[in-house]
């Protein structure tokens, strides 16, 4: 075995176990108690393990409650501020392996999530039953979501210098993704999205400061031009600046990447690049905003599966919550009806979804089956609180049987 494959191997081991033994590794592993202790050091080096005599031992690995914890500090004291901007690239690579199966270039946000029995109107105040304090946005939450499924997901995104940096680094690399790219900038504050989630439904509302997601430049995405042109698959969204968005998705096409897009939050701009994508999957918002089609019921939704593919998309896969999704790949309408679940939050479900999907395509699998296992990977989604918050490969498996 290579030093690489026994070094995710035993990282793999680390995160599902937390503890490790050196005699064990060994033998497990077929090589000396002194190579594995050469591993442990190496990987000790980061923050995520600790040594201890005869093995290593996972750190703690921080919860949600550290955002709640550094919320009030960071509202009072407020973000730093600079004259001059500055790009910090920090490159993580957890597993020494360099071609990832999934690039995902997306965002991180603070989620500062209120629950309510109902939506307030223009002009009303309601209260809220519960506040807490996730982790979240699109890329972050498909990324967590792949990395259930795939061992080999990079993730890149942008992030302020503020408190909640520091954070997002250390709840990221405690997560099962395998590798980063953070860049930083001085100037902007890390994302943060306010969301409203209803008690009686699970519905959700958001809305998102983007911050430092949407000052990605030319020059970060170059610094990841080799990973991106060789991954298998390329998945992004909408939260970063479309103009570096676009070059990225271009970058990719330049390769052999399979490139995916969740068009979210829709921008009008997306038109220009349908022609570069080789699956999108919209909700029926955005599917109605690219297509023009209001969609009621399957036939509406096959109708604007089809001008979506029209205008340039080689497959088109429509998430209809409840109603489960629609595929449309050029020739044929595929409708994968949804599992039935207890939901108590939706945020986050359409990443679930993509997330898995992406994940189960650079495994091997067809579209189909990787749309029915992502199917139930979201139902299960929605059955736990907090967008990130993302199921297990057995969970999934028990409710496909």
């Amino acid at each position: 075995m290579k030093k690489q494959e026994r070094q995710k191997a035993i990282r793999v081991k680390l995160v599902t176990d937390k503890k490790v033994y050196v005699s064990e590794l060994a033998k497990e592993l077929s090589v000396t108690t002194r190579t594995i202790r050469n591993d442990l050091n190496e990987l000790s080096q980061n923050t995520l393990f600790s040594l201890f005599h005869g093995g290593a031992q996972l750190n703690n690995t921080p919860d949600e409650s550290l955002f709640e914890q550094s919320f009030t500090n960071t509202i009072l004291n407020g973000f730093k501020s600079h004259k001059e901007i500055t790009t910090i690239s920090t490159r993580t690579k957890q597993n020494n392996y360099i071609d990832e199966s999934i690039y995902i270039l997306g965002s991180f946000n603070i989620d500062i999530v209120s629950e309510t029995s109902t939506f307030p109107q223009i002009g009303q105040t309601i209260r809220a039953s519960a506040t807490h304090f996730y982790a979240g946005g699109k890329g972050t939450n498909q990324a967590v979501a792949a990395a259930k499924i795939n061992n080999n997901v990079h993730l890149t995104v942008k992030l302020g210098t503020d408190e909640f940096s520091k954070k997002a680094k250390r709840y990221l690399t405690n997560t099962e993704i395998s590798s980063f790219s953070f860049f930083e900038n001085e100037m902007s504050s890390t994302g943060i999205a306010m969301v409203w989630v209803s008690g009686a439904t699970g519905d959700n509302m958001i809305s998102i400061d983007l911050g430092a997601n949407e000052t990605f430049t030319q020059e970060d995405i170059l610094l990841d031009i080799d990973t991106i042109r060789n991954c298998k698959v390329f998945l992004t969204q909408l939260e970063n600046n479309f103009p570096i968005t676009r070059f990225a998705v271009m970058q990719a096409k330049l390769g052999k990447s399979l490139v995916v897009l969740n068009p979210a939050p829709y921008v009008s701009e997306i038109k220009e690049i349908l022609h570069l994508i080789d699956i999108i999957t919209p909700n029926k918002i955005e599917a109605e905003a690219l297509s023009g089609i209001n969609i009621v019921d399957i036939y509406s939704a096959k109708n604007a599966a089809k001008s979506i593919h029209i205008q340039g998309a080689k497959c088109v896969i429509i998430t209809l919550g409840s109603d489960g999704c629609l595929i449309f790949d050029g020739k044929t309408y595929t409708h994968i009806p949804a599992y039935k679940s207890a939901v108590v939050d939706t945020s986050g479900a359409g990443d679930a979804f993509t997330g898995a999907l992406a994940a189960c395509i650079a495994n091997g699998k067809g579209l189909i089956n990787a749309a029915q296992y992502a199917s139930a990977f979201a139902s299960l989604k929605v059955e736990r609180k907090g967008a990130s918050n993302m199921p297990s490969n057995s969970l999934v498996y028990h409710r496909m049987q």
